[in-house]
C-alpha cells in the first residue's frame, strides 16, 4: 500500500469562475529528480524547513580513516537557524521502501562533519551552482552568520542532524518506520509534493508536511489558567536597545554565562571578547557554555520581548575560530550601572568594583 493524501484541491480562478487543476506526474512531464526537483528545493530551501540554508548537493566523498570509500550520494545538505545540519533526501514519484534507512545512513555520516569541512563543501557547491566565490574563512563566516545570533556552530550541534524526506507518496512501511524513529528521538520529517497542470498550461508544485502531524490541541479552546508564554519567531520581534532597567532584571535571573560575557565585555568595551574567555570566567566547559548562551537567547525573546542580545556577535573576530562578543561604550555603562545597583554579578569568583 502507499500513503496518499487525496484531500487537497487546487484550482485557478478568474473572477467568479474556478477551474480545477489536474494532478500530473513529474515523469510524464519529463521532469527529473536531480535536474528539476532538486533545483527547485535549492531555489526554495525552506522546503526543507524554515530557516534552512543549502550547504551542498550530491555529496559522495565518504571515506573511513582506513581509506574505505563509499559512493552513496546525499541529495541535499543544509543548515538551519539552530546550527543543526539538515539531511534532505528527495525522490521523484513514490519513495522506495528503504528511503528512511538511506536517510538515516546519510545523517550518521554527516554528523561527523567539522565546520572547516562544511565550509570547504559549501565553497565547492557554490562553484558548481553560482558565481559566488568565497575563501574558507568567508565560508565559515557565512555559515555562522546564517544561524541565530545566540547560537555558536559546533560539532555538538552537527552530531544530531535533522532528516527531511520529500516524495510524491510513501509506502506504509516507510511511514511506520519514520514514526518509530521519531518515537526513539530521531528528528525526521515526511513531506510530500504534488504536481498539477492548469487549464492555462502551467505546472504548479505544492509541498506539504504529512509527518509529524499538526497538533490539533494547539487550537482547542477550553477553560485554563491563561495562555502559555511562548517565544515568537525571532524575525517577528523588534530590536530594542538594552537599558539599565533591563540589565537589573537580567541580574535577577540565573544566567551565569551571559553575565560573565557582559562582565568581560564591559571591562573592555568596543573590544571583541572570545567565547572561550567567557566560558573560562563562568567555569563551564564550551558545550555547556554554548547551551547557556542559546538558552539565554530564548529568554531574550520571551522575557525581554526582543530579538537582539545585549552584545554584538561576530565569528572568528580574533585568533580563535569561535564566536566573539562586544559591547559598545553606552551599553557597557548601562550594564555597570545595573551591577552597581544590585551589587551582585552572579558570576563565580568575580566581584565587580566600581
Amino acid at each position: 500500500m502507499t500513503m496518499e493524501m487525496s484531500d487537497e484541491v487546487l484550482f485557478t480562478v478568474n473572477g467568479g469562475t474556478a477551474t480545477l487543476a489536474t494532478t500530473v506526474k513529474l515523469e510524464d512531464l519529463g521532469l527529473t529528480e536531480p535536474a528539476h526537483l532538486e533545483r527547485w528545493v535549492i531555489q526554495h530551501p525552506n522546503t526543507l524547513g524554515p530557516g534552512t540554508m543549502i550547504v551542498a548537493s550530491q555529496y559522495d566523498q565518504w571515506v573511513t580513516p582506513g581509506g574505505t570509500e563509499s559512493k552513496d550520494r546525499l541529495d541535499l545538505l543544509g543548515i538551519d537557524k539552530q546550527g543543526r545540519l539538515v539531511v534532505g533526501e528527495l525522490k521523484r514519484g513514490r519513495a522506495p521502501d528503504t528511503v528512511e534507512l538511506q536517510a538515516v545512513k546519510y545523517a550518521a555520516m554527516t554528523s561527523r562533519f567539522t565546520l572547516e569541512q562544511l565550509a570547504d563543501l559549501h565553497i565547492r557547491f557554490l562553484g558548481r551552482t553560482s558565481n559566488e566565490k568565497l575563501t574558507n574563512e568567508e565560508a565559515e563566516e557565512k555559515l555562522q552568520s546564517h544561524v541565530d545570533p545566540d547560537v555558536e556552530i559546533s560539532t555538538e550541534l552537527f552530531a544530531s542532524p535533522r532528516i527531511v524526506l520529500l516524495a510524491e507518496s510513501y509506502p506504509d512501511s516507510t511511514v511506520t518506520s519514520v514514526v518509530w524513529l521519531a518515537e526513539q528521538g530521531v528528528d525526521i520529517t515526511l513531506r510530500r509534493y504534488k504536481a498539477y497542470a492548469t487549464s492555462g498550461g502551467e505546472t504548479i508544485i505544492t509541498v506539504s508536511q504529512i509527518y509529524p502531524l499538526v497538533d490539533v490541541g494547539n487550537w482547542l479552546m477550553g477553560p485554563g489558567r491563561g495562555p502559555k508564554k511562548q517565544a515568537k519567531p525571532i524575525d517577528e520581534l523588534p530590536e530594542v536597545p538594552w537599558s539599565v532597567e533591563d540589565f537589573a532584571k537580567l541580574l535577577k535571573l540565573n544566567f551565569p554565562v551571559p553575565i560573565a560575557a557582559l562582565n568581560a565585555c564591559a571591562e573592555s568595551p568596543e573590544t571583541w571578547v572570545p567565547s572561550t574567555t567567557v566560558f573560562a570566567r563562568a567555569s563551564v566547559e564550551p558545550p555547556s557554555g554554548r547551551g547557556q548562551i542559546a538558552g539565554f537567547g530564548y529568554s531574550v525573546r520571551t522575557t525581554f520581548g526582543r530579538r537582539n542580545p545585549p552584545w554584538v556577535t561576530k565569528w572568528h573576530a580574533g585568533d580563535e575560530k569561535v564566536s566573539y562578543y562586544q559591547l559598545d561604550d553606552r551599553t557597557a555603562g548601562f550594564w555597570l550601572e545595573a551591577v552597581a545597583m544590585t551589587g551582585d554579578t552572579d558570576e563565580p569568583g568575580v566581584t565587580t568594583t566600581l
